[in-house]
């Protein structure tokens, strides 16, 4: 199991970028500081109300993905994930088809004949040097 939270001194320095951005940006010397909630897995910001999971110890800081827990309550926030959710696996196809299946001939045709002129354009250009 990878740990979740973050730093202290990381805690210091992250703000809700939300709160410290271009027009939105919230009054004060020091807006959008950040607080771990819900066991250290989530960041939020009170002023904002934006909330930012932590994926495998990562802060995943986009104001979109903020903006999309606002109304969660925290204590109902799920837990975070992993950074990056695993392809689902399927079951091999039982098909005797051949459509779907393979490389596409156009495509094979294709490398054919780019190998095929550079090998003539390499034969030429030695072909000149002489």
């Amino acid at each position: 199991m990878v740990d979740q939270s973050i730093s202290p001194d990381l805690l210091e320095i992250l703000r809700c970028p939300y709160c410290v951005s271009g027009e939105t940006r919230m009054p004060g010397d020091d807006p959008g500081r950040l607080e771990l909630v819900r066991d250290g897995k989530w960041l939020y910001s009170s002023e904002s109300g934006y909330k930012y999971p932590i994926k495998e110890g990562i802060p995943v800081m986009l104001i979109e993905e903020g903006r999309k827990w606002k109304d969660t309550p925290i204590e109902e926030l799920p837990d975070p994930g992993l950074l990056v959710e695993p392809a689902p696996v399927s079951a091999p196809s039982l098909s005797l088809s051949s459509e779907g299946s393979g490389p596409d001939p156009k495509l094979i045709a294709a490398g054919a004949i780019a190998a095929l002129a550079a090998v003539l354009l390499v034969v030429f250009l030695i072909s000149r040097r002489k």
